[in-house]
């Protein structure tokens, strides 16, 4: 009886790993070229910590524009040059343009709303039109440049005051960017750069806990009929830290009715910036009634587009801000360009975004961070909405499709030098990152294309311009910055890994 009861055990076990393991085998045909994968696992352990850097040695093996692989069961198929990119984000855009939905994500609600996570449907495009004509306009971001130089001026006179101390760069420039958005959205800093504990320090933890939940691997992005069990407890983990957030920037709202309230200015005061332009999209579709501002579904919109705009804005950025002030660190020459170049042009006078147009090598040094560290270097994984032909090769429906901007950027077929940091390249080009010219594509491309981009540019800038123009630095225990470390550490983001540590040093200008 029990030799019975074990054999029909095999027997379920073999059906049950053929239908959630190979009952997809026969979509692989006309695929792109790549290693050939194992039972069960596929590929994942020929993986290492930085696929992005194994990506582009496998491109070069198989051809250098397409190939897949299989990660796990999933079936995977990686762009790797700009012909290829163009491929995916123009020629085919439509019909890549869905969304990969990391497992831990799948927060319905919150997905539902996303502007990053959901499916290009009418409630994506209304929200992409309120960030391009409103939220990251060029008229609403010129209103708001006073506020980040002021910020930047923040973050100078905190690093004055721990001169010839030990800085975690990423942390205070990260806090800097999340009292930014706090400026903007609830006119209140969220977080005091002088008492970690003080402000709304909860939000900045719960955002940082959330990116860091986003770099984890969870098992059921190779196996998805893991998916539904939720085995690991990171969807939960993710929708609690949501929550968590949530609940925070409720009580600032509720803050600002109270005080709008006082002033009699309570219809127009409480809404947020944000808000308001998410309230204006609605009126214009014509579904917009007065008791909708309070409903669960005004709240759900609300709360997962200001994440978005809290996370994308804050950890990239950060992130992007640490490597810029890496390379100041070992290529001090490249520092003296900058300070030189800032000095002709704005002399004793404090740097502002309006004279960032006429700094032509600070605008350069920033498209060589992008180049040589894009914030994400994969992009945020594709999928294909219906089977396809690219270049080729059959890319079967629900494919994810992913696009290395890390290896286009640093291919030797198309830059000179590639893994030498030199803004020079850019002094006398025309390329950009605005997603028309696919060598370049730290923010994406097509309709997926990151639609931060005026922001997120202003940011940098600025942020670098002020320190460079007021502060000086050096690394801890006279390391001399031949020797700083530049390794990177693979997730969403592109981090620096070790962080960088400095010693700032006021100086006079």
């Amino acid at each position: 009886m029990e030799i019975v009861s074990a054999t029909i055990a095999s027997i379920f076990f073999i059906i049950f790993i053929y239908v959630f393991f190979f009952k997809d085998q026969t979509s692989t045909k006309g695929l792109p070229p790549g290693p050939k994968p194992w039972p069960i696992v596929g590929n994942l352990l020929q993986l290492g910590e930085k696929p992005h850097a194994q990506f582009a040695e496998l491109a070069e093996t198989y051809g250098g524009d397409l190939f897949s692989l299989k990660l796990g069961s999933q079936t995977v198929v990686v762009a790797s040059s700009p012909s290829a990119a163009t491929q995916v984000l123009k020629t085919h855009d439509r019909i890549l343009s869905g969304r990969y939905v990391f497992q831990s994500f799948r927060v319905e609600k919150h997905v539902n709303n996303s502007i990053v996570w959901s499916e290009c449907n009418e409630n994506w495009k209304m929200l992409r039109k309120v960030c391009r004509t409103e939220v990251f306009s060029s008229k609403m971001i010129e209103s708001q440049a006073h506020l980040r130089e002021a910020k930047a001026m923040d973050l100078v006179e905190f690093l004055k005051g721990r001169e010839g101390q030990v800085v975690k760069i990423t942390e205070v420039v990260f806090g800097t960017l999340i009292n930014i958005f706090g400026r903007l959205i609830f006119s209140q800093d969220v977080f005091d750069l002088g008492d970690p504990t003080g402000g709304s320090a909860e939000m900045k933890d719960h955002i940082w806990q959330m990116l860091e939940m986003g770099n984890s691997a969870n098992p059921a992005d190779y196996f998805p009929f893991l998916g539904k069990f939720d085995l690991f407890g990171q969807r939960r983990a993710v929708a609690n830290c949501l929550q968590q957030i949530y609940d925070v920037w409720g009580a600032m709202l509720r803050d600002r009715r109270r005080a709008a309230a006082r002033r009699e200015l309570e219809l127009i005061l409480t809404m947020t910036l944000l808000a308001s332009c998410l309230m204006l999209a609605w009126m214009i579709k014509g579904s917009m009634l007065c008791s909708w501002y309070d409903s669960d579904s005004w709240n759900h919109s609300r709360e997962s587009f200001l994440y978005e705009l809290f996370a994308a804005g804050t950890e990239t950025t950060s992130s992007t801000i640490e490597w810029a002030v890496a390379e100041l660190t070992k290529n001090p020459t490249i520092k003296e360009k900058l300070r030189r170049e800032m000095e002709s042009v704005v002399g004793k006078e404090r740097v502002k975004e309006s004279d960032i147009p006429r700094l032509p090598y600070l605008q350069a040094f920033v498209k060589e961070i992008l180049r040589l560290h894009p914030p994400t270097p994969m992009l945020l994984p594709r999928r294909a909405l219906e089977t396809c032909q690219v270049m080729g090769y059959t890319i079967p429906k629900d494919c994810q499709i992913m696009v290395n901007a890390w290896a286009i950027a640093r291919d030797p077929k198309i830059w000179k030098d590639p893994l030498k940091f030199s803004p020079e390249r850019f002094l006398d080009s025309s390329l950009d990152f605005k997603g028309n010219d696919f060598e370049f594509i730290p923010f994406g491309g097509g309709r997926r294309i990151c639609p931060g981009i005026p922001l997120a540019t202003q940011f940098i800038g600025i942020i670098v311009a002020t320190l460079v123009q007021n502060l000086d630095w050096s690394l801890p225990n006279g390391m001399d910055p031949s020797e700083l470390v530049m390794e990177e550490k693979f997730g969403l983001t592109l981090q620096k890994e070790p962080p960088l540590l400095i010693v700032p040093k006021s100086i006079e200008f």
